[in-house]
Formats: structure tokens, sequence, C-alpha cells
């Protein structure tokens, strides 16, 4: 019978790393060729939530470097720090009124009194927006406002807390979209605001406006 040849050194090591052996401790070692087991469920929660951290602190890096520089920018332009200190007033002024656009937003969008964008012409702007008092079992008194806005950015629901408050004391309110420049002309802006008046004169009665 013939001889083999005693196995190389390579491939000594190579059977030896491919069964398994037992520690000083007498522990059977696994091979190192397993098939890989599932993870346990919870397993991946710190990975998720150390990754919500890094986004969160990645996302308040990227906001100070653009606040940075966009300070950085108007210093350039020449604005200078005194107005970067009045910007920054009017922002946290702006903040410090957030509550309270919320709520009178929560109550345009979400009240039961409000009926919303009743149209009154054919124009795309020609809608109104009517404030219903809770208490409405005989006419209420009704009061036809048309907000301001420079021409360019009237709209209904500017008049939203005015329309709220005089709800709440009984009154009926009524306020008027309109076209604003550059969809119309002055001369458009009266006629919306006259037709939708004339709107309401005609038809708030079957929403408990007295007429």
């Amino acid at each position: 019978m013939a001889m083999q040849p005693p196995p190389s050194g390579d491939d000594a090591r190579e059977a030896d790393a491919l069964l398994p052996r037992s520690d000083s401790a007498g522990r059977r070692r696994s091979s190192p060729v397993q098939s890989a087991s599932p993870r346990p469920p919870g397993s991946a929660g710190p990975r998720r939530q150390s990754s919500f951290r890094h986004d969160v602190g990645h996302a308040a890096c990227e906001t100070y470097l653009v606040t940075r520089l966009t300070f950085t920018l108007l210093q350039y332009l020449g604005l200078g720090y005194r107005w970067m200190r009045q910007l920054l007033a009017l922002a946290i002024y702006a903040i410090l009124l957030m509550p309270g656009f919320l709520q009178v937003g929560y109550y345009y969008f979400f009240s039961s009194q409000v009926r919303r964008s009743i149209v009154y012409g054919e124009q795309p702007r020609n809608r109104l927006d009517l404030y219903i008092p809770k208490d409405n079992r005989r006419p209420c008194p009704v009061v036809a406002f048309v907000t301001g806005g420079a021409w360019i950015i009237g709209y209904k629901a500017w008049g939203a807390l005015l329309g709220r408050r005089l709800a709440e004391r009984g009154i009926l309110v009524a306020c008027i979209d309109y076209r604003n420049f550059p969809q119309g002309t002055i001369s458009d802006m009266v006629s919306d605001a006259s037709q939708g008046i004339s709107f309401v004169c005609n038809n708030i009665a079957s929403y408990g406006g007295s007429t």
C-alpha cells in the first residue's frame, strides 16, 4: 500500500482551525464555521436608541452651523450686530406669541362653531367663514368683517380671533375673503367685498343670523 506524504504545515493548521477544541478548563470551544443565529427581539433596542441620539445630535450641530453661517453672511452684507439683535428679538417675540396662535388655529380648524369656506361668488377667492354662537335658538346680530392686508396678504382666517370672541358674546361673524394683488385689482377687491356682504345680507338667516 502506498504511503501518503505527511500533511504540510499549512494543511495541518487549516484542519486544526476547523476542528472544535477544548480550552484549559475542559469546555468545548465551537468551530469558527457556524451558522448565524438570529438575534433576540429586544437586541435592536439599544442600537435604535443610539441611532436616534446620533441623529438628534447631528441635527443640532447642523442647525448651529447654519445659524452661525447666516449671522456671518449678514455681517458680510453690512447689516451688523444691531440688525442681528433686532432680528433675534423679533424671532423671540414670534416664539412667545406662538402658543396663542396655536390655540386660535386649533379653534379655527376643529371647532364646530366655525363654518369655513362658504362660496359666495364665482372667483377662486370668493369664500367666507362664519363664526356661529353656541346659543343660536333665536336670530343673532351679525357682523361682516373684511380683513386688511396691504392688498397682498389679506385672508379670511386673520379674523379668527375676532370671530371667536364675538361668537362667545352671541354675535354671528362673517369673515369675507377677496382677491389680492396680483390676482385682482383694487376694483376687483371692492367688487368681491361688496358681493360677499350682499351674500351675507341675503343668506345669513339660514345660519341663524338676524336680517
